[in-house]
Formats: structure tokens, sequence, C-alpha cells
């Protein structure tokens, strides 16, 4: 594993460099993201709230690789969404702050993800969404399958029935709810 983690270090890297991702603060927060105006259907948040195609959004992306380095030598399923769990929740009150500081901060509506690791989102505040059946995302399940032979130790098993027991969802969550939840002062 520790040779596919060096080549995938490498990537990452270019891959940092060559799209808007941001860090939020690098090394002790598990999301990168980036600003851009939402393009999908409309949302409707755990707080009523609505995010429609054009506004503003924060895209939310796991850091995948600084993960994959975490959990090297973790071989318990439940360790690793433990772990993972924390990261989150850990990286969360990080996440409202970025997004409070931002000169947009106004114009944003929320937060928004795609991932196959949806269990107990919604006790963080995140709502959940099927994401639409086109070829971006059938290309990024495909990308998180190839991820997960790479992270589990056991991987090339759990790829053989990924797509039976996994699912990609959208997850999102309104600003005023992530503030509300995370940032002490708000």
């Amino acid at each position: 594993m520790s040779g596919s983690l060096v080549i995938w270090g490498i990537w990452d890297a270019v891959y940092q460099r060559c799209t808007r991702l941001r860090y939020i603060e690098k090394g002790r927060n598990i999301f990168r993201i980036v600003l851009l105006r939402y393009r999908g259907e409309t949302l409707t948040t755990s707080d009523n709230r609505q995010i429609r195609a054009g506004d503003l959004i924060l895209r939310l992306h796991i850091h995948n690789y600084r993960f994959a380095c975490e959990c090297k030598g973790i071989e318990d399923d439940l360790k690793l969404v433990l772990l993972l769990r924390r990261l989150v929740a850990n990286s969360m009150p990080q996440l409202a702050e970025y997004l409070a500081a931002l000169p947009q901060a106004n114009e944003i509506k929320g937060i928004v993800g795609t991932t196959t690791l949806n269990k107990g989102v919604q006790q963080l505040g995140f709502s959940i969404a099927d994401v639409p059946a086109n070829w971006f995302y059938r290309y990024k399940h495909w990308y998180l399958k190839f991820l997960l032979l790479l992270i589990h130790r056991d991987g090339w098993n759990r790829m053989k029935n990924y797509n039976q027991r996994t699912t990609l969802s959208r997850v999102y969550m309104s600003k005023e709810e992530l503030l509300r939840r995370y940032l002490p002062s708000s």
C-alpha cells in the first residue's frame, strides 16, 4: 500500500495545482473546498432553506489522500468509519469560520459535497439527496471505487461488490445551519 500512497501523493499534488481546490487549513482540516455556482436541481435543507441553480456555494471535497494516510494500518472497518467521522466533525468549526470570513459570505447559500460516505451525516447537520444518473456522476462513482481499492486493505474484494453496496449521494447544508451549529458567535 505504501507504494500506491506515494504515487497517489504525487498525483494529489498535481491535482491540487490544476484545480481551484483550496485548503481550509492544510494538515488540520479534512476538507478542501472550491467556491462556485451551484448547478443542479433545487435542494431543500434540513432548516427549510433552498439551494438553487446559480446560487453561490462552497463545494466540499474530502481530502482523500490525507484520509488514506491517516488510516494507514487500521484494519477494522468500524475504526475507519469512526476515524473519518471524527475528522469531519473536528473540521466543521474551521469550515464555518472559513465561510464566515470570506468576502462573499453574504452571497453563499450553503455547502454541498458528493460522497458514498453518507451514513450518519444528518447528525452533523447535513441533508442527503440522490445524485443525477449522468456521465459525470458515473465517472465519480468509478473514481471513488478506485480510491477504495487503494485505501482499503481488502480493496479488491470490496471493489467487486461496490456498486451493489454503495450509492453516491449529495450531502448539503445551508450556510445558516453551518454557522448556527459550528460557529460559536453566531
